[in-house]
């Protein structure tokens, strides 16, 4: 079992010890993920937090992003490991910090910083990806690591909340040191996650690397626009990407007091909605989505994991009227709504993350600068659109129904968009296509 996990057969010999680093770095992060998951929960038990305080660390995050569309560029024509492995230390360092306090604000302001830290080494992580896995077998290798940090996922976050569950239950000091345990693995596994990441060797050419390392602020940004200006296919592709980001951002942090306070679910029956139902789900349907993807049309693979993301909403949106006149509709109509959204959950991860942006890159190193700009795309909804969400829910008088409704049509009418730019060539290629070359997007060509 061991051997097979890590070994990945299918895959050329010479990316067989990147995919080993690469699932370990995954797999301990998905550690730590599943156990800090918790803590949106954590702050509304056990530190009484106010619910516009959710959405506090997705914004934090967001401003963290806004500085990759800097250091994205700044870091094409140099080596990418310390753009992953600085970051990562200081995410996971802002992750154990967060076991030594009881305010709730404090608590998730620490927990967006470290969210802040670990978005920043993305455009580094789709450039290794980019120069390391053959076009070919990118899809396939990032879908299985996707899969099991997944099941892992589940594992942990399942363990933590019934710890809590439990802790919580016997004295609420026990519960609030339960907490900081919790807190302090998770920052423990960060850091080993990317030690692992670490032992990657980058196939990167030294011919290709400067040793400048001043900032060249102004050339960074020059650079970044400049991609964008020339590439009308990758244009269009982000303004699409923004409306399905922005979409979603706008409910996502309210989900969590949709169950504890309209459903009045437990730590468990929350855990299970949140993230167990959905990451069980992705574990089984994300491997076929990699291997899919690889051999479908960007925008038809984008288009699905839009319908499946923007279906999760529209029917929590409709779990309280169903539930009026059936009474079990209040837990099967949640459950179908994160099953939808599990299905697609480890496509958009491939898609956003891994090497959807970097397809328009004419090079494995210039990746950095297409995901980077994609990155902070992501930082300024994430930075605006839980405002947005709040007003949604000020105007509508707290109504977290008319807030999903909204949300999810807007992803609904961006996976609209992906197949209609699926009649432009490049965006409706094939993400590999037959003899994968990587300059498939270069300047907006086919």
């Amino acid at each position: 079992m061991a051997s097979w996990l890590f070994s990945a057969p299918a895959l050329p010999e010479a990316s067989r010890r990147t995919y080993r680093f690469h699932l370990l770095f995954a797999v301990f992060d998905a550690v730590a993920g599943g156990l800090i998951a918790t803590a949106p929960v954590i702050a509304l038990k056990e530190m009484s937090a106010p619910v516009w305080q959710l959405g506090l660390s997705l914004t934090l995050s967001g401003a963290g992003m806004l500085s990759t569309l800097y250091l994205s560029n700044w870091m094409a024509s140099r080596p990418k490991m310390p753009f992953v492995v600085l970051p990562g230390v200081a995410s996971a360092l802002a992750t154990g910090l967060m076991a030594f306090t009881n305010n709730s604000l404090l608590f998730l302001f620490l927990g967006g910083v470290g969210l802040m830290f670990s978005t920043i080494t993305r455009p580094a992580v789709a450039a290794i990806v980019r120069l390391n896995y053959p076009a070919s077998h990118r899809g396939q290798a990032t879908g299985e690591i996707r899969a099991w940090s997944s099941l892992v996922f589940v594992l942990a976050f399942l363990a933590s909340s019934a710890v809590l569950d439990v802790a919580s239950n016997y004295s609420a000091r026990l519960g609030l040191t339960v907490v900081r345990g919790l807190i302090l693995l998770a920052g423990a596994m960060c850091l080993t996650s990317f030690l692992f990441f670490h032992r990657i060797r980058v196939a990167e050419d030294p011919s290709d690397l400067v040793a400048d390392y001043r900032p060249h602020v102004l050339q960074s940004f020059r650079e970044a626009f400049a991609v964008v200006a020339r590439n009308a296919l990758y244009r269009r592709y982000v303004l699409v990407c923004l409306l399905y980001n922005f979409a979603a951002m706008t409910y996502v942090s309210y989900i969590p007091a949709f169950l504890e306070k309209d459903l009045h679910y437990t730590y468990v029956q929350c855990a299970l909605l949140l993230h167990i139902v959905p990451a069980v789900v992705s574990f089984l349907t994300t491997g076929w989505l990699g291997r899919w993807f690889d051999r479908t049309r960007l925008s038809t693979a984008w288009a699905w994991v839009a319908f499946g993301w923007g279906l999760d909403p529209l029917l929590l949106a409709a779990t309280a009227a169903s539930a009026a006149f059936f009474g079990p509709a209040a837990l099967i109509i949640p459950v179908l709504a994160r099953i939808s959204r599990g299905t697609v959950q480890g496509g958009l991860w491939i898609l956003w993350w891994q090497i959807g942006a970097a397809r328009f890159a004419r090079t494995g190193g210039e990746a950095s600068r297409y995901q980077g700009i994609l990155v902070f795309v992501d930082g300024i909804t994430r930075m605006t659109a839980p405002a947005v969400g709040a007003w949604i829910l000020a105007a509508s008088g707290s109504s977290r129904e008319v807030l999903f409704l909204v949300g999810g049509l807007g992803v609904m009418l961006s996976g609209v968009l992906f197949l209609f730019d699926g009649r432009y060539p490049g965006v409706g290629a094939r993400i590999t296509p037959p003899d994968a070359p990587d300059t498939q997007f270069r300047d907006g060509a086919p």
